[in-house]
């Protein structure tokens, strides 16, 4: 029972990582703060604009990386949810989670999965 919600809860996660907009926030966070860094080093703008642009890069940066974590909370929702489900409960589940087999069967659905899933779409 054990190995069938690994593998569920691998198969569900690796489809919701599949379809959120991961990549899209991560390039998102790459480029603002790329340009935060392009202000800071220029010698064109002056130091008074740069304290005002930077904190509004601040907030920026920590907008998406706080909604980038919580994409990654609805991705990770399948495998605390199978934890209900679980023979033992939540407290075996999580113990089960820590355990090096758990983890090298969950990884293995999930590139075996993400394989197939992207072979098939393309034809």
């Amino acid at each position: 029972m054990d190995v069938a919600l690994l593998v569920v809860s691998a198969i569900l996660a690796s489809e919701i990582f599949m379809r959120l907009p991961l990549m899209h926030q991560v390039s998102v966070i790459v480029g603002t703060a790329r340009r935060s860094a392009a202000t800071v080093r220029s010698r064109r703008i002056s130091d008074h604009w740069k304290e005002a642009v930077l904190p509004a890069y601040s907030v920026r940066l920590a907008g998406r990386s706080f909604y980038f974590f919580l994409l990654l909370c609805v991705a990770l929702l399948p495998v605390a949810i199978a934890g209900l489900a679980a023979p033992g409960g939540m407290a075996h589940w999580l113990e089960l989670l820590m355990r090096p087999f758990a983890i090298a069967i969950m990884c293995a659905c999930s590139v075996l999965y993400i394989l197939v899933r992207t072979r098939v779409a393309r034809g």
